[in-house]
């Protein structure tokens, strides 16, 4: 059984929070049309970088200064693990499609990288120039060593590999494995072709011979030779079976909980290709893989409407979701749009604890008891686009009710009564929650990529971005108007709620007011929220009829002065920052 001591890996991170790694990000762009609006790199490392918010694909501009192709981008960021996309360009829609050798893995798509104290006191890490969307350097093959650790206990220092596969060889301390799914730990390198390695991985991060509780491999069977594992590269990619620590094969399973996925389907049309269930679990379950949404099907037994299927696995954090059908956003719109209540990076979760645990719940809802679906209805929805440069392809709409769901199925929005104010009327049934976004140009390459769950009107799409929410209510709806990126509009509500309203001096060089009127008394709020939709100042309480903005801590650039008074009505105004 894995034994993990958290709160050991907690002390290293804690006793890490001080030292500061320098990271090199590098792309080879010598085989695209570069964007005119740039190249870029997004992650999880961004705020720690001093961006202005994680996953932002505009704000982190990579530069090609000896003009060879090869775009950087140095940061200076804590020890850790971190993950990592490039974009040729600067909004979603445009970023790479990671190849599979490259992607973390457990249903996470995007690359990755770990960092210790060693990298801080020894330079640094220098990320491979990869050619973009590829997944090695040019002349060399990229290889994935993977391990499986299920049976041992993680030292505080966590995974490491080490060889002549690596540079600097032999290494350990440099080599950070990470976890790409339960118990199981992947490390990136890059070799020439045709040509054979040698490499183990470490418990810790130094030689057995060393003092503390590492532990290195001392392999045998037929994958071994010295101890070591033994690497055989040719001229394509190669992917190492995830053996278990210190064998040359995989681990016995040690199924430690009994998994049964049930879900109510009786308010749906149940695909003719069935209903599945997928997940960061499959492959450890037998399936084949990993988020493979034909491979796990459920049946329904008794004909009562709901589908089931029993798993066994090993305890520990896993995501899933159903399908209505056997392929992601199919032409039934088979991917399961988990509503916001019980959505975890765009999926469900499920925490395994030893013996039976079940998982029950009616398709897209948070309950095992279905609620039901409100009457079909239109939805009329509006966006405002006066901030921005419309695109020659026009403003789009595309969401979970589209056919086929979102980019494949969108809807082209046109310019209503008001001004710049986009609209699209759908008719929609179903679930009551749905998941939507717009687009500026084609919704193949661009869309929407406003943070929605920090500002409180969407959720997480599980791949570094976000999508807005609504719930029906069966009756014809016509949506409040919102800025593109944004929950709110400067038109959503009337300026007459606060009388006349002034901000002076705009562009503001370190403070500046707001003057409301408020002729109707209200208990008023503001938060300042920056062009990437980041909330950089929140729940400021506006205590007079001339309110003291302080700007002497924020960038230069355009921000959105969010005003709400006790009925939740809200009114947004811009500020500009030299």
């Amino acid at each position: 059984m894995r034994k993990i001591y958290l709160l050991a890996v907690s002390a290293l991170i804690g006793a890490s929070a001080m030292a500061q790694v320098s990271v090199t990000f590098r792309v080879d762009m010598n085989d695209q049309v570069v964007s005119s609006d740039g190249v870029h790199v997004a992650g999880n490392w961004q705020d720690d970088a001093g961006f202005p918010g994680e996953w932002q694909p505009g704000t982190s501009e990579m530069t090609d200064a000896n003009t060879d192709g090869i775009y950087e981008l140095n940061v200076t960021i804590p020890p850790g693990q971190y993950e990592f996309k490039y974009i040729n360009g600067n909004a979603w829609g445009s970023d790479e499609g990671v190849p599979t050798i490259s992607q973390k893995g457990g249903g996470n798509i995007n690359r990755f990288f770990g960092i210790t104290d060693w990298h801080a006191s020894n330079g640094g890490l220098t990320l491979p120039a990869i050619k973009y969307a590829g997944s090695s350097p040019v002349g060399k093959v990229a290889v994935r060593l993977q391990i499986d650790m299920i049976n041992q206990t993680i030292a505080p220092e966590g995974v490491h590999v080490a060889g002549d596969a690596i540079e600097p060889t032999w290494t350990p301390e440099y080599g950070t494995a990470t976890e790409s799914s339960n118990s199981k730990y992947a490390f990136l390198t890059y070799v020439n072709p045709s040509a054979t390695y040698n490499y183990k991985f470490i418990n810790g991060d130094f030689w057995t011979s060393g003092t503390g509780a590492a532990q290195d491999e001392n392999v045998v069977g037929a994958c071994a030779s010295g101890g070591n594992r033994v690497l055989v590269v040719a001229t394509s990619d190669v992917t190492t079976d995830a053996n278990c620590f210190g064998v040359c094969d995989l681990c016995a399973p040690v199924f430690q909980a009994t998994v049964i996925f049930k879900v109510n389907m009786t308010q749906e049309t149940v695909s003719p290709n069935g209903v599945h269930v997928a997940g960061d679990w499959q492959a450890e379950a037998g399936f084949g893989g990993d988020w493979q949404p034909g491979a796990s099907q459920m049946l329904d037994g008794d004909g009562d409407g709901i589908y089931e299927l029993t798993v066994e696995l090993v305890t520990g954090t896993y995501a899933y979701k159903f399908i209505n059908g056997n392929a992601w956003d199919g032409a039934d719109n088979s991917n399961e749009p988990v509503p916001a209540a019980c959505n975890v990076a765009g999926n469900r979760q499920m925490e395994l604890v030893e013996g039976q645990n079940i998982f029950e719940f009616c398709y897209n809802q948070c309950t095992a008891a279905c609620i039901t679906n409100p009457d079909a209805a239109n939805i009329t929805f509006r966006v405002h686009m006066g901030n921005e440069t419309v695109a020659p392809e026009g403003v789009w709409l595309m969401g979970s009710f589209t056919s086929p769901a979102w980019q494949s199925g969108a809807i082209q929005m046109s310019v209503g009564s008001t001004p710049n104010v986009y609209e699209a009327t759908v008719l929609i049934e179903g679930s009551a929650d749905i998941r939507f976004k717009f687009a500026n140009g084609a919704p193949t390459s661009t869309e929407e990529n406003g943070n929605f769950t920090e500002l409180g009107c969407g959720v997480s799409n599980g791949i570094g971005g976000w999508d807005r929410t609504h719930t029906r209510s069966g009756q014809d709806e016509v949506l409040n108007i919102v800025d593109y990126n944004l929950c709110t509009s400067i038109l959503s509500v009337a300026n007459a709620e606060y009388g006349q309203v002034r901000i002076y001096p705009n562009p503001s060089s370190g403070v500046s007011f707001i003057e409301l009127e408020n002729p109707n008394s209200h208990s008023l709020r503001m938060s300042i929220v920056d062009i990437t939709g980041k909330v950089v100042n929140e729940n400021l309480l506006i205590t007079s009829n001339r309110f003291e903005i302080k700007t002497s801590s924020l960038s230069p650039g355009l921000y959105f002065l969010n005003v709400v008074n006790e009925r939740s009505e809200r009114a947004v105004y811009k500020l500009m920052v030299k």
